[in-house]
């Protein structure tokens, strides 16, 4: 048994003592092997590929000068193909530069793209110039350096030029001109506004006050495609124009769009009117319809109602103040709220005598009651003061006594609240329910049950706050709906599908001029030899079979029959032969790998034996194994030292 120290040492594993006794070879046997298999394919795989490029070079080298002319003519054809395909679709994509420009300005803008050599096309009309997409607003941002366009709105820049000697009536017309641009660029800056035109009648003024006039503007406005201009927004351009001019009021306005349509609102229809007030009004005859059509959807179907709800509404403002009085007769009892009493005696003198001028005599002296503040319980009376006088008195009383009673009064000031609803009128369309025949699986359209319409009708009058006394009516009724006509445009007309048949398109053709270049030129050209090897072994094949059909028609039936059994024999020969040489390339490869097996297990065995026999050395003899730590880690030590 040969020994041998050769066992690898990994990096984790450096300063360990590692012993490997036993033969390399014998070790290194099944590494080799499967090494060996493991490189095989990938060695094999590239000497394949290295000889199929030898062959085609071999080939295309052997080529006559006609065949490689063709062969360079086909693959120039498919670049050319593949070059067209993808740059087809390819297109300049140009923009708008300006729009609507003036002809001397479109004239001097081309001067100018000449100048900077930047290319550009009209679009059909000559309504717009168009340059490429990314030079857009660079370009915009160069001929704005040179003022183009020059045309279009003008505002209060046109004072900034005034020169000496300008006349008051020019002065006039500038501010006007500058006050049209300034208000045309107002109004043009609304999101639904494409351009804008303002025209000012400016009157002159007179010093005398009953003849001045009212100045008036009329604004011609152009609309983006699909854009309206509504009430709201019409009003708020002319309260705009009639706030920038002085003395003029929004009546003052009138506003056309680009078709000679009157957008400017009416005074005389909106006098009286409030905006506000109709709108509330529509608000509220779309939230109830939309209720109503809310709560009949889900036994309907979505689509299949159709409610309209109209409201009379009163918006009449009423204040009224009312006092009323009640009775206080009785048995009602009544509430004093004063009372007075008032008791006088007294005497008169007594008059008499002779007719006469004696008799003529002053009124007698007045008297007084004089009551005494400290009087006595139990007095019964004032003692009276009389001046003296002469003659005969008499005595006189009075007693007065007055009431006064509160009096039932009532006061009541009533108002009533703007936009009281008067009455209520709805409208309802019901589509018909569809149901499906369980025998055919057709569709059908039914009308609803009388039962059902009621439920119907009184489900919409909850929506809507139904009122007998106040006169409101719901009506509902049930029609089978018109479908709406939907034009429906033909695929092949779809944009989308003509997009994506171009793309198709594109890789048909690639794919074709492949196909055409392979199966036409390549593979005549580079794999002729397997295709003359097989034709010339069927016409070996048919001459052959040929010439054994004659000789056995030439051939006596017993002379034949011999003959097929002399063809068996050798074919029945051959087969065994070929059925010999099968079994034993099979004995041979079962051989070989039993023997590969055999000596793995021999190899494995005996590196069993060898970890054993180190195993036991060691454990008789660990000095040995301490000496040979040492010795390495003096060895480790002088290294690094």
């Amino acid at each position: 048994m040969a020994e041998n120290v050769n066992t690898p040492v990994q990096a984790s594993d450096a300063n360990a003592a590692v012993v490997n006794i036993g033969g390399a070879a014998a070790a290194a046997a099944p590494a080799a092997d499967a090494a060996a298999k493991n490189a095989q394919p990938s060695t094999g795989l590239k000497a394949n590929r290295a000889e199929a490029f030898q062959q085609l070079s071999s080939r295309l080298k052997g080529l006559p000068l006609a065949q490689k002319a063709i062969l360079g003519g086909g693959v120039l054809f498919l670049l050319l193909v593949i070059l067209f395909t993808s740059f087809s679709g390819m297109k300049d994509d140009y923009k708008i530069l300006f729009s609507n420009v003036d002809e001397r300005d479109s004239a001097a803008i081309v001067a100018s793209l000449q100048q900077m050599n930047v290319p550009y096309k009209f679009t059909e009309g000559g309504g717009a110039i168009t340059v490429p997409a990314k030079t857009v607003h660079e370009t915009r941002l160069k001929l704005a350096g040179q003022g183009l366009p020059k045309s279009g709105f003008v505002g209060f820049e046109l004072l900034e030029n005034q020169r000496l000697g300008t006349s008051q009536f020019v002065e006039q017309v500038n501010y006007q001109r500058g006050l049209e641009g300034e208000l045309a660029k107002s109004i043009s800056s609304l999101s639904l506004v494409k351009s804008a035109r303002v025209h000012l009648a400016v009157p002159k003024q007179s010093a005398f006050v009953r003849e001045q006039q009212r100045p008036t503007a009329s604004v011609v406005l152009t609309l983006h495609p699909g854009r309206f201009l509504d009430k709201q927004q019409a009003t708020a351009i002319t309260h705009l124009v009639g706030s920038s001019v002085p003395q003029m009021g929004p009546q003052d306005v009138t506003i056309l769009d680009s078709e000679g349509n009157l957008l400017s609102p009416s005074a005389d229809r909106a006098e009286g009117l409030n905006q506000s007030q109709l709108k509330y009004v529509q608000e509220l005859e779309a939230a109830l319809s939309k209720r109503v059509a809310s709560i009949l959807e889900p036994i309907t179907g979505k689509g299949n109602v159709k409610a309209q709800v109209t409201l009379d509404m009163d918006f009449n403002e009423l204040a009224r103040t009312q006092e009323a009085f009640g009775r206080n007769t009785p048995p009602n009892a009544a509430a004093i709220r004063s009372q007075q009493s008032i008791s006088a005696e007294g005497t008169t003198p007594s008059t008499g005598g002779i007719p006469g001028a004696l008799t003529n005599q002053p009124p007698p002296n007045a008297q007084a009651p004089i009551q005494k503040g400290a009087a006595q319980k139990g007095a019964t009376g004032a003692r009276v003061l009389n001046a003296p006088g002469d003659g005969g008195s008499g005595s006189t009383s009075r007693n007065e006594l007055t009431t006064n009673y509160e009096v039932d009064r009532t006061i009541e000031y009533l108002k009533r609240a703007k936009g009281e609803l008067r009455r209520v009128s709805a409208a309802v369309v019901v589509n018909f329910k569809s149901q499906t025949d369980t025998k055919s699986g057709e569709v059908k359209l039914i009308p609803y049950q009388p039962a059902e319409v009621q439920q119907m009708i009184a489900l919409a009058r909850d929506a809507v706050g139904f009122r007998q006394d106040r006169g409101d009516s719901v009506s509902l009724a049930n029609i089978p709906f018109t479908p709406e006509p939907v034009e429906q445009v033909p695929f092949y007309k779809d944009a989308g599908f003509i997009e994506l048949s171009k793309e198709f398109a594109k890789f048909a053709i690639i794919i074709g001029a492949l196909a055409i270049f392979f199966f036409v030129v390549a593979k005549p050209i580079l794999f002729p030899p397997l295709v003359e090897v097989v034709e010339e072994e069927q016409k070996l094949e048919d001459e052959i079979d040929e010439r054994m059909k004659a000789e056995l028609a030439m051939m006596t039936p017993e002379i034949r029959e011999k003959k097929r059994l002399e063809m068996e024999l050798q074919r029945e020969k051959k087969r065994m032969e070929e059925e010999e040489r099968r079994r034993a390339a099979e004995d041979e490869r079962r051989m070989a790998e039993e023997e590969r097996k055999r000596k793995a297990e021999e190899a494995q065995r005996e590196y069993e034996e060898l970890v054993q026999y180190a195993k036991d050395f060691v454990a008789k003899d660990p000095r040995v194994v301490a000496n040979v730590f040492k010795g390495w880690m003096s060895t480790d030590a002088k290294a690094a030292g």
